[in-house]
């Protein structure tokens, strides 16, 4: 009776294994199979179109590098216009833009995209996302067949290789030891796959903060920024709610679930957020800076101005603040006063680029001079060029600059910011409209097709 039973536990304890072992297996499979479908998913128009350039012989190749303003933004249109001229070229143009990314990111992915895409001209306009730059690193790669073809695998090398051995080496805000149980540390790590726009990445570490500690009200904020990114705005705003009930106290909560309101055109609920933003904490930059282009994109104006000069009562160095009211008092028909806010932005941004900044482009000039490619740094809208050249006052041979800051300032002048630009994150500019991505892009081909082509 007694070896009955042992055989009957060892039948047990085999079938628990076997039990295990199928759910690791299949587990495996449902991540590699979500991991893929998530990568398919994010392969998007963007993507299309690039898969589509390489494939295109007898061509002239673009490469457009940049952040928000330039991913899915100014570059079909530049294609569009560039072949209209009908100079006896055909032109190709990439768009490798990526949200919320810096020149950092797109320094260290920069030999990667040439080898990929072999452009003849790269174009960047970028610079505006380096605050807090000296963090960011690439994400290594390893070359085996297992980390080539299973994406699990390549995950969790990834997360072995920066998360254990690169935090415990560097010191990102202030975090110096790096517990595999701390939920803080996947945040950190989840922003730096957001800023190179790797969201699957991002996602993942983000929940498993959430895993680990359910009550983390800011991992629930970084998810629904990943999602905002994406234009999810139904699983971002459950997010920023869930943030919210969480932490009441959370005014980046109530400022960012503002933001998503103020995008999707909901502009009572977005004003009830960002002044409850405000009311938690009275320094909440962005809050102040939502509810501003709030007001100003309904045409109250007085309430705008009043917003936008507590912002420079609380950081007097801020430099979008000075632009964000020499705009609004050229629309309102002010243009001495206008004059005079312009100048104190300009003033400010005697060092606009930071070293970092600096010595990113620079790089990223000597890699394109050593493979032939040509440079074209394009300045942001509205803003002056200068700050851009003085980058290169040293090493300015075969630059090519093109100044977006005159045909934008004469049309907000003529018609309003609001043809022209959806928001205002830069103060005195924002992201473009339809209307003003055509008028980037048009200002970027007269430049190449004058200044290479001699059209």
């Amino acid at each position: 009776m007694r070896h009955n039973n042992i055989d009957k536990t060892r039948v047990s304890l085999r079938k628990k294994i076997v039990i295990v072992i199928c759910g690791i297996f299949f587990s495996i499979i449902l991540l590699e199979t979500g991991i893929r479908l998530g990568g398919l998913v994010l392969l998007s128009i963007q993507e299309y179109r690039n898969s589509r350039a390489i494939k295109q012989k007898d061509v002239y190749r673009i490469m457009c590098l940049g952040e928000s303003t330039t991913a899915r933004q100014y570059p079909k249109f530049l294609e569009e216009i560039l072949n209209k001229r009908n100079i006896g070229i055909r032109f190709s143009v990439i768009d490798k833009g990526i949200i919320g990314t810096n020149t950092f990111v797109i320094l260290s992915q920069l030999k990667q995209n040439l080898d990929i895409y072999k452009p003849n001209m790269v174009v960047i306009m970028a610079g505006m996302n380096d605050t807090g730059i000296s963090y960011y690193k690439d994400i290594p790669e390893v070359n085996t067949a297992a980390f080539q073809y299973c994406k699990v695998y390549r995950f969790m090398r990834v997360m072995y290789m920066h998360i254990v051995k690169k935090l415990r080496k560097q010191d990102i805000h202030g975090l110096t030891k790096i517990n595999p149980e701390n939920d803080n540390s996947y945040l950190e790590s989840g922003r730096l796959y957001r800023v190179q726009g790797k969201y699957p990445q991002a996602e993942a570490l983000f929940r498993k903060a959430i895993e680990l500690n359910p009550g983390n009200d800011n991992a629930y904020i970084e998810l629904g920024l990943v999602y905002v990114d994406q234009d999810k705005y139904p699983q971002a705003e459950a997010l920023f709610r869930k943030a919210i009930e969480l932490n009441p106290g959370n005014d980046n909560a109530y400022s960012e679930l503002g933001r998503l309101y103020r995008i999707q055109g909901n502009y009572p609920q977005a004003e009830a957020l960002f002044r409850k933003a405000i009311e938690l904490n009275p320094r909440n930059n962005n809050a102040y800076t939502g509810l501003g282009w709030l007001y100003r994109i309904q045409g109250n104006y007085p309430q705008a101005e009043d917003l936008f000069k507590k912002i420079i009562d609380l950081y007097p160095e801020n430099d979008c603040a000075y632009g964000a009211i020499s705009v609004l008092y050229e629309e309102t028909g002010k243009p001495e006063l206008a004059k005079e806010y312009a100048n104190n932005a300009r003033r400010l941004r005697l060092e606009y680029y930071k070293p970092v900044t600096v010595n990113n482009f620079l790089k990223l000039k000597e890699i394109l001079d050593e493979r032939g490619v040509r440079l074209v740094c394009a300045q942001y809208p509205m803003r002056d060029l200068w700050p851009l050249k003085k980058i290169f006052e040293n090493d300015e041979k075969g630059v090519i600059f093109v100044d977006n800051g005159g045909t934008f300032k004469e049309t907000v002048k003529k018609e309003g910011f609001k043809e022209v630009f959806r928001d205002m994150f830069g103060g005195d500019f924002g992201h473009c409209t339809q209307k003003g991505n055509k008028l980037l892009a048009g200002n970027i081909a007269d430049v190449i097709l004058k200044e290479v082509f001699g059209k």
